[in-house]
């Protein structure tokens, strides 16, 4: 893991990504880790799930996993994933994750980083990034840029510490980490009663886009009747891609935002600021602050 080796290190990132936050912080990664000489192999876990075509990861120097936080935890499908892993070997091993919300430190690392380890892998690292909610609350353009431009910058000191060893994980506490277990219990049971709800408007035009982009092949379409079934993990994929905005939940309507929004879009646009948090900052988004500038 250092920067002076003759061979250029290889890496392998393994990453779940429900509306895209965690795709866009691993090609981040992955675009500055290559911008030093590394060779990247990314994977999409729902696709290896898919095509049960597990790349072999001994052949990487270091391995790499994210995802997004749900309920606190990562969601069940990361963990169907890297419980399939074979013997890590001790390979050296990062994690990072992405949360709407710097409240959601949460346990996940401390349950994740537990099967990584009885696996064999060496986890050497662990990192929080803060995006763009996509529940409940629909952030504003400049926030949205703001955490954007914060990511960039956040995955350039990420880069720096995997290449030099620096070591950094989080600090779980029993708690917290008790917590998360239970939360992610509750959701794992609402996320499969949610998407077993789901429903179809009338401005469905049988694109197959959900049938194809669902991650645990929860959609399907027989007699022209779009089906769901109880296999969910709530990202909301479906829901957001769907190019005429036709799936409908039938309950907890509230948690879906609109506009839905272009992450990439917002915060490479050069008319929109990004001065929405200050150190003036007042109200329920102050405590992002030290997330973004002091981190």
């Amino acid at each position: 893991m250092n920067e002076a080796q003759s061979q250029p290190v290889s890496i392998g990132i393994f990453y779940f990504s429900g509306t895209g936050n965690t795709k866009t912080v691993t090609y981040l990664l992955s675009e500055e880790l290559q911008n030093k000489g590394c060779h990247v192999d990314i994977f999409a876990i729902d696709e290896v799930l898919k095509t049960k075509n597990n790349p072999s990861l001994q052949s990487y120097d270091i391995v790499g996993f994210g995802y997004p936080v749900h309920a606190f935890n990562a969601p069940r499908i990361f963990f169907e994933y890297i419980k399939t892993l074979p013997a890590g070997n001790q390979k050296k091993t990062f994690v990072f994750r992405s949360a709407g919300d710097p409240f959601m430190n949460g346990g996940s690392t401390a349950l994740v980083r537990k099967v990584l380890q009885r696996k064999g892998y060496e986890v050497c690292y662990e990192r929080l990034f803060i995006m763009p909610s996509n529940v409940l609350i629909r952030y504003r353009d400049p926030l949205v840029k703001q955490l954007y431009v914060t990511a960039v910058r956040h995955v350039k000191t990420m880069e720096h510490d995997i290449l030099t060893g620096i070591k950094r994980l989080q600090n779980n506490t029993i708690i917290s980490t008790i917590l998360t277990a239970g939360f992610s219990s509750m959701e794992s049971i609402g996320a499969r009663f949610f998407g077993k709800h789901l429903t179809i408007n009338d401005s469905c035009n049988h694109c197959g886009i959900c049938i194809r982009n669902c991650p645990t092949t929860n959609i399907s379409e027989n007699a022209g009747r779009i089906l769901f079934d109880k296999q969910c993990v709530l990202c909301l994929r479906c829901i957001y891609e769907c190019p005429e905005q036709a799936i409908i939940p039938r309950y907890l309507k509230f948690l879906i935002i609109r506009p839905w929004f272009d992450i990439e879009k917002i915060g490479q646009d050069p008319i929109i600021k990004e001065t929405y948090i200050t150190q003036k900052t007042k109200g329920y988004f102050r405590h992002f602050y030290s997330y973004i500038f002091k981190e």
